[in-house]
């Protein structure tokens, strides 16, 4: 998996990643960004490639708002949603 910060200001952050498959990874965290009040807009879309990566972008209700720092508080939500997950298909099938 690669990453690349393709542009980052107040308030707004746009990169892509190029994945096997980022169309999963992109669904679960533009939905578990939009919970957050901060945020105004999370999407994605795959570049001219189609199929090997996607380009993802978050824009904040308030330009002081830092958008790495609503990225992160989603993916320690999704973190602990699926060791959860996790945790508890492996309880119940072993």
């Amino acid at each position: 998996m690669l990453i690349n910060i393709l542009k980052k200001e107040q308030g707004y952050l746009k990169f892509s990643i190029k994945a096997t498959d980022p169309h999963t990874l992109f669904n679960i965290l533009r939905e578990e960004l939009l919970k957050d009040k901060e945020v105004d807009f999370a999407g994605y879309w795959r570049d001219e490639s189609f199929y090997e990566s996607v380009i993802f972008q978050v824009k904040m209700k308030k330009k002081s708002a830092d958008p790495v720092v609503s990225i992160n508080s989603a993916l320690d939500r999704l973190e602990k949603q699926s060791k959860e997950f996790v945790d508890l298909c492996k309880a119940k099938i072993e």
